[in-house]
Formats: C-alpha cells, structure tokens, sequence
C-alpha cells in the first residue's frame, strides 16, 4: 500500500482527499506497523509499516493511500505489541450487546475509521445555570422497560423516542452514564501450560456484566452497541443533534481509569466538545485534573461537574458560569431530616440556599451510586447479593429508613407513608436554590429492590420500572408541576447567593426564616420545622412571594405567617400531604398571621 507522510495535528485517524491519516504515539526504537483488518470476519488485510522519516519525536503520522481504507478495521503494532489506537473514534468487534459470539475471535476488537462529516441541524441551546433541571440516566436502563418496541430497547433509538417525555416533564438537561466505548462483557486473561509445557493465553468471559460502563475503555469512541455498530459516530451525533432540537442539552458522565494520563483527558473532552457538541461533562475519579481543566480557554463555555473542586479554583473563576460542585451532601442532609436520624436544621437550610455567582451546586436526592429515591424509604440496609460479592460492595452509610418493613408491602398505610416521603424529597430538591436533579426513575418510584450498588444488574433491577402501578401516575404528574412551578418562580432558583438580608431596601430579607415566631434572627440545630420566605420583589417587582414550610416533626407544628411591605394574601399552594397535592387555582387561607403543616409535610404557599 502506498504511503506518505502525515501533518501531526490531530491524534488518531481522520479521512483525506487521497485516503486515511493516523497519527499516533510510540514508544522505544522498535519498528511501527499499522495492521489493516477486512471488518466482515476481521480478518488480516495487510500491514504496513510506517517509516521513520514519519516520525518526530515519539509522534508517528501517515496517509494510507486509496479510498478502501476508509471501509477497513486497524492495530498498531510496535514490535511484538498489537493494540487499539487509544484515540480511535470509532471502535468495532463489540457491535451488539453481549455479544457471546464474540469467544470465536478472543473478543478481540479494533479501532474503526470515524467520519467526521455531518451537517448539524441545530445549534446548542444557551441553558442559564439557574434554568437547568437535570435528568441522569442510564443508555440502555432508560428504554429497556418504557414501553418500547424490541427495536428501540437498550439503544439511541429508544432515548430518541422518549426525548418528548423528558421535554415535557420539564428537563432542560440530560446526563448520560457512559456512553464512550467500554467493555461490557467482564473478562479475564488467563496463562495456561499446555500438555507439551508451552505456555499458552486465554480470555475467558466470567458470565458478569460491566452494565454501568466504568473503567478501561475508548473514550473517544461512541458505543457501538448503543449507537448501531459500524455507523454508531453518526448516530451519536445524530442524538445529540435531536436533544438540541428539542431545546435540552446533553451532559456526558465521564470516568477515567488509573493511568490515564491528563493530556489524554483533556483531548477527549475536547473531542467531544468539537466533534460532537457536547454541553458539558460530570468527571468522576480523583485522578481529574480540574485545575487544568477548569483554566482550559477551549472548556470556557462547558459546563463542569465534580464532587471535589478545591475553593481556590471556584473563587478565582471569572466570566460565563461554568463550574459545578456535584455530590452527595444534600442527599444525605435531607434524608437525614426525613428519616429522623440526627438531621440537623442548620445543615439542611444551608444545603437548599447554596448558590454562588461564580460557580454552582448540583442538588439532588437519589442517585446512581446508591439507593433510587424509593428504596430510601423502603430498604433500612442494602441487599447486594446479587452482585456476587457476598453484600460487600456499595455504600454501608445510607440513612435510608423503612417504616415499619424491609422492601415490598401491601400495607396501603405504608405505601401511603412511602409515597408522602417521596414528594417530601422531590420538593426538597425542587425548592432549593441550587441546580436540581433527578435520578432516572425517580419520577415513578422505581425500585432497585434495596440494591444500592446495581453496576452488574442487565435486568430488571437496573432498569427503571415504568408500571403503571397505583400511585405512580399521581407522583409523575407531582414532579411536572414542582419544576413548572420552580421555572414559574425565579426567586427560588436565583442565580445569586441569597444574603439573608433587604440589601436593596424592599421592606424585607431576599430570604427569611420564620417559626411559631415570624423573622428569626437564626436557625438552632434542634428545629424540626422552619418557615422560609423568598421575597419575590428580589427578582423582580411583578414576582410572587413564595413561602416554603418544612415540618419534618411527627405531629403537626404552626408556623408564623410574616406581613409583608404591600398588600397582599397569601394561599395554599400545595402541601405533600395531601394526595391532590397541587392547588392551580391557590386556596386562599382564612387565617393570614398563622399556617398549620401537617406532621412529616411540606407546604408551598404565595402571595
């Protein structure tokens, strides 16, 4: 095959007038080869060897001359050594899901020439951090269960179709777990010696699915079983495409391995970034290089999310939004207000005010790394068993509760007491100041039977149940209006840190806090109940006042109304107690100075 000398631009293949350009990186003085495979038995097609006038420094860059290679399968080979090109952007070999037919070739794979051409319809939209309300989901767990024909099931197809759920339930934002290409199938290489002592290896499939997708994989490449095998670049970016039209934007969960090196971390989010438009990414690992990525100009308008970004980072940000604190702490404060265990007021109102003008929060109840929302109050512990790791694996610190019986149960009083924690938790999240988010499934109270670790579980218990089951439809239609009432309310979801003070001079606090008492200097960590007002006149002079009353006492507590600078009445908007727990005609109350939440609810009124 005639050859000749590439341009070092860009790492791993791109298409040319006259052919296909690899450049790619080597190590050491042995000689380099690129191995051709025919993708329909994967085969040997040819190899080349590329010469060392193509190399500077470490670098290898070569044009394969002629058309087919572009309909070809490759590994490069540097001595006694084949692998897959690390920035290959396409991946082939593992076209179908768990494909066990993959055993007659050693499951072996191959880097794939990816296209990079293709007519974009629709530009991204332009979501303000305080308008976002995220969704995160699993490719295949969202669509196994929703409904939808065999065609459409565990694929990009299914999320396509279900897109005008997520949009009318009030998504703005979806983030994906991983859907870079990774192996599925759980394998393990083993040494054998054979009769006549020659030493011999083997990879063994161990029957055990990597569902969620973490550790080693090819993070530049779509998933090919999720995206259609050989044409999954186009189908990716044909999903993302359709999300933008649809006005959402698309958030991808990235988690890369030990020994990954922070150069290659910062190519792919740009890969993603220019090839595929992707909105932002949620890093996992503590191997992140946030700083660099934080300081990155071509990141400067990609939205960021981990759980740990030192403070010095987030305050010397400057210009566009674009950095997210996400973790677990207002899950666990808010369960720990919900279920009585030792939660403390103070925590729990800092933890819904938190918001900053140069970066921001990611609140949320549930999420994939433990317990969904349901099993919160259904499970008092996990039941891991499943996993094969004899209950061993996930999180032991839940301050989940189950009021009364462990798992499932037709007590009608139960379930009622299991749903009105459901909607406690919801509005929880929902009325905080911070971006809200919703784990897949949650909306239904879907059920993981008390697994909090499902990482292996290709089944019903890692997919999301939507049965039409009593109570579901009623919770679904719950969450529709919590985010139509928050985006109806832009006092709650301020782009600004509330100061706790009338440092505009309206007559009142941006935010108060009230009990049996109005405007509370403080709030004591014994409180089980609190009043909180969000002066709507802070947002804008047409603007509702909102006044949020949590009572996470057993009995029912009376909390003080306070009077405002105009004239106004206040009504009764909502309160979770209730099974019509949403007014849309507000019921104005008879009694203007005093309000009287139910034990164990949540109340939302306006003025």
């Amino acid at each position: 095959m005639k050859t000749r000398i590439g341009d070092f631009k860009n790492y791993g293949t791109e298409e040319t007038a006259d052919g296909v350009m690899f450049t790619f990186c080597t190590e050491g003085e042995n000689t380099c080869a690129i191995t051709l495979y025919n993708l329909s038995d994967y085969s040997v097609r040819e190899t080349v060897f590329v010469p060392e006038a193509y190399r500077i420094g470490d670098v290898y860059s070569v044009v394969l001359l002629g058309q087919n290679v572009k309909r070809l399968g490759y590994r490069i080979c540097t001595g006694d050594k084949s692998y897959v090109d690390p920035y290959a952007g396409l991946i082939v070999g593992r076209n179908r899901w768990m494909d066990t037919t993959r055993e007659e070739h050693e499951f072996q794979i191959y880097g794939g020439i990816a296209p990079s051409a293709y007519e974009w319809r629709y530009d991204a939209p332009d979501i303000l951090p305080w308008d976002m309300v995220m969704y995160k989901l699993h490719m295949r767990g969202f669509t196994m269960n929703h409904g939808l024909p065999a065609g459409k099931r565990g694929n990009y197809r299914g999320l396509l179709e279900r897109l005008s759920y997520l949009k009318d339930l009030g998504i703005t934002t979806i983030e994906f777990q991983p859907i870079y290409d990774f192996e599925e199938m759980i394998l393990e290489t083993r040494q054998e010696v054979s009769p006549k002592g020659e030493m011999t290896r083997q990879v063994v499939f161990m029957d055990k699915t990597n569902y969620w997708g973490y550790g080693d994989a090819f993070y530049m490449a779509p998933k090919a079983s999720y995206f259609g095998g050989r044409d999954a670049v186009l189908h990716c970016k044909e999903m993302i495409d359709a999300i933008h039209g649809a006005g959402m934007e698309m958030i991808m969960e990235m988690s890369f391995a030990e020994g990954v090196s922070e150069d290659y971390m910062l190519d792919c989010m740009w890969y993603w970034v220019k090839e595929y438009h992707v909105d932002g990414f949620h890093l996992l690992g503590c191997n992140v290089p946030i700083k660099r990525i934080a300081e990155s100009k071509r990141l400067a308008r990609t939205k960021i999310f981990h759980d740990r970004i030192p403070r010095e980072i987030l305050e010397g940000e400057k210009g566009r939004k674009h950095l997210f604190v996400y973790n677990d702490s207002f899950m666990y404060v808010c369960r720990q207000m919900q279920n009585h265990m030792q939660g403390s007021m103070v925590q729990f109102t800092n933890h819904l005010r938190r918001q900053n003008d140069k970066y921001g929060f990611v609140n949320y109840g549930a999420n994939t790394n433990g317990f969904t929302l349901w099993d919160s109050y259904s499970y008092g512990e996990k039941h891991n068993h499943s996993n094969g790791e004899d209950n061993r694996d996930g999180n032991n610190i839940n301050y989940s509760f189950n009021y009364g019986v462990e798992g499932e149960t037709k007590n009608r009083q139960l379930y009622r007491q299991r749903m009105l924690q459901m909607r406690n938790g919801l509005c929880a999240t929902m009325m905080s100041q911070a971006v809200p988010l919703l784990r897949s499934g949650d909306e239904v109270a879907n059920s993981q039977k008390g697994n909090n670790n499902p990482y292996c579980q290709d089944n019903p218990i890692g997919w999301v149940q939507y049965v039409k089951t009593k109570g579901r439809g009623e919770l679904l239609e719950f969450v529709r209006n919590l985010i139509a009432f928050r985006r109806e309310h832009p006092i709650l979801r301020s782009e600004k840190a509330m100061h706790l003070n009338d440092y505009k001079h309206l007559g009142a606090p941006d935010l108060s806090y009230h009990g049996p008492e109005p405007w509370l200097m403080g709030i004591g960590e014994e409180m089980k109940a609190v009043g909180i007002l969000y002066l709507g006149a802070y947002q804008g002079k047409d603007s509702d006042n909102v006044y949020v009353a949590y009572n996470y006492h057993y009995e029912d507590a009376t909390l003080a109304i306070p009077k405002l600078p105009k004239s106004g009445k206040w009504s009764l908007v909502m309160n979770t107690a209730t099974e019509d727990t949403f007014s849309f005609t507000p019921i104005e109350l008879s009694d203007q100075r005093m309000v009287t939440i139910p034990g164990g609810s949540i109340s939302i009124l306006v003025s």
